[in-house]
């Protein structure tokens, strides 16, 4: 006569793979990895300790909150631009390479220039981007005290509109579609009380992101270069 089966022994831990050991580093890791995968929201302190098999209490002995979290995570994504090393002959161009490359990484990074926009980056990265970026104007002949304020607005320019792009994706907007909806409704409005706004309503839609972006940008640095010239 067949036994009756015995039920499965438990697994001894000493046959599971060991754990990698707790530290900022894995945790950053484990953080821009949920980060890419699901978004700025899904990133909290209970969801890590998950990700990592272990209690939340262990990760702020490396990590106080996730406002520090999140400080930590911008500048690890802040490091991945690739700085210029200033070329007054070719400080614009260089310049549009460090601002594009940091639009880059942030929109790959869906909802963390949120964090870029509501906290003073002071992180070593950031303070390297902020420094190359000081570096570029100062080399096109930017005045210091010009080129200090433009270390604060180019990167709004750029967060902000990093920070739209997010704000469609969450919707599961398409930017084009979105330029399309918009030409139409301008298309609808009374031309007697909207006469510029229906007249130019292609030139309002126009443009892809990256050619308004490059827009922005080059509309703020001519600005500059002209106050310069006129002292």
């Amino acid at each position: 006569m067949r036994g009756v089966d015995s039920p499965p022994r438990p697994r001894s831990t000493r046959d599971r793979p060991a754990k990698p050991p707790l530290s900022e580093e894995l945790i950053l890791d484990t953080a821009l990895r949920v980060l890419r995968e699901e978004g700025l929201d899904a990133v909290t302190m209970r969801r890590l300790a998950t990700e990592l098999d272990t209690g939340p209490a262990s990760l702020y002995v490396y990590i106080r909150n996730r406002d520090e979290l999140l400080n930590a995570l911008l500048d690890r994504i802040g490091g991945m631009v690739e700085l210029e090393e200033p070329d007054p002959t070719r400080w614009r161009e260089q310049l549009h390479r460090l601002v594009g490359g940091l639009l880059q990484v942030m929109e790959a990074h869906r909802g963390i220039a949120r964090v870029a926009i509501a906290n003073i980056p002071t992180g070593e990265n950031s303070l390297r981007a902020a420094e190359n970026m000081l570096a570029l104007l100062l080399a096109g002949g930017i005045t210091p005290r010009d080129a200090a304020w433009a270390c604060d607005i180019l990167p709004l320019i750029t967060t902000s509109l990093a920070v739209e792009t997010a704000t469609y994706e969450e919707r599961g907007a398409e930017p084009d579609a979105v330029g399309e909806e918009l030409s139409a409704f301008f298309n609808t409005l009374p031309r007697g009380r909207y006469p510029y706004l229906t007249r130019y309503a292609a030139e309002l839609t126009s443009g892809d992101g990256d050619a308004r972006f490059r827009f922005a940008i080059d509309a703020f640095l001519d600005g500059l270069v002209a106050r310069a010239q006129h002292g």
